[in-house]
């Protein structure tokens, strides 16, 4: 029998039953059709998963008994802070999926000179909210069990001089690498749009203490960087899924 992983806002409690929130109900009853008995995993964002089976379900409402939890370690050691250069079309959702699927730990839309993206403040909240609900699509998909946060957009010049992290990259080509020789417990990107950063926005991060990461001798696009880079990241300061 098919088993089913959906994320949940409300409170998981073991040995009762828990009514699911509206958007994963919808989603199990309206668009699988989900049968009662059904084995299914629900999380919250707390680091575990719940198993169990449905319990009720109709139109508007499901309902599962929750009968053991556990803790399937599938969270990164390093956390990572992802900033992204907001890019037009579904360029910048499509990265955040994916490294929500590598592991990172927060999201930040940065709007950067090149960024050609201009909408008024609620069209940004839209976005975000539509962000953030992709990021639960991925992680229910790739088995994590912390949601991943997408902060409100905000300009570079805000953004660099303000986050703090172990350890700081900028990508781009013209930022030369060098060594890090300690183990982070946090790391924080900065990647633009398409494009690329200006030379001013480069220097900026390099003068706030980001250095370069080199990805090898070809232009990667702004959705393909970040996914290198956090492969890197995992590799070489160890991820709990590999």
């Amino acid at each position: 029998m098919r088993s089913y992983r959906v994320f949940s806002s409300l409170p998981i409690t073991l040995n009762a039953p828990c009514e699911l929130d509206a958007r994963s109900s919808h989603y199990l009853a309206r668009v699988l059709r989900i049968k009662v008995g059904a084995p299914i995993r629900v999380f919250n964002g707390d680091g575990k998963d719940y198993l169990g089976s449905v319990a009720s379900a109709s139109k508007n409402a499901v309902s599962v008994f929750i009968t053991s939890c556990e803790n399937p370690e599938t969270e990164p050691l390093v956390q990572t802070t992802l900033g992204l250069g907001v890019s037009k079309g579904d360029r910048f959702e499509w990265a955040i999926k994916k490294a929500t699927e590598l592991g990172v730990t927060s999201v930040v839309p940065i709007l950067t000179q090149r960024v050609d993206v201009r909408l008024p403040i609620e069209r940004w909240q839209k976005k975000q909210i539509h962000w953030q609900n992709s990021i639960i699509s991925a992680c229910e998909q790739s088995g994590r069990t912390i949601i991943p946060s997408v902060q409100e957009p905000i300009s570079l010049d805000e953004w660099v001089p303000n986050i703090e992290a172990d350890c700081k990259f900028v990508l781009d080509p013209s930022i030369t690498s060098q060594p890090v020789d300690i183990e982070p417990k946090h790391v924080a990107l900065l990647i633009g749009p398409e494009g690329g950063l200006t030379p001013s926005e480069v220097s900026l991060a390099s003068d706030h203490g980001f250095h370069g990461l080199h990805l090898g001798p070809r232009v990667l696009r702004t959705e393909t960087a970040p996914l290198v880079a956090l492969s890197i990241i995992g590799a070489r300061w160890g991820d709990m899924s590999a």
